[in-house]
């Protein structure tokens, strides 16, 4: 099942490759930096020490991918080279933003007759 691969294994799947020591250090990195990211929008619903949930481990997938295709381009909007154009979102959680908020509120749903309330997202 995919719960039980670890991190580094979905993402080499996703690439459809294996990763060399140099790159599954990176990626490794990048996998830390998005479960840091998601982790700054859900941790206040989580209870303390709690892991990030295994059912946000696409968020981590898409993610990290979105990091590892920026190799070397970091901080550009976008990149062209021999007919190839890239463009990058300056803040790549931005088009999962609502994926975590309807987390969180189904969250706060199943957690009715506790007294949080709020929203994570707010633009």
């Amino acid at each position: 099942m995919a719960d039980q691969m670890t991190d580094i294994d979905r993402v080499q799947k996703l690439l459809g490759l294996t990763l060399d020591d140099a790159d599954k250090g990176r990626v490794e990195v990048y996998i830390v930096d998005a479960k840091q990211a998601i982790m700054t929008y859900i941790a206040q619903y989580l209870p303390e020490g709690t892991d990030l949930p295994s059912e946000l481990n696409y968020l981590v997938d898409q993610l990290t991918l979105a990091k590892y295709n920026k190799f070397h381009n970091e901080g550009m909007n976008s990149v062209s080279e021999e007919g190839l154009s890239m463009s990058f979102n300056a803040n790549d959680l931005k088009d999962y933003l609502p994926d975590l908020q309807a987390w969180i509120d189904r969250k706060m749903a199943a957690n009715a007759d506790d007294s949080m309330s709020g929203n994570a997202i707010g633009w």
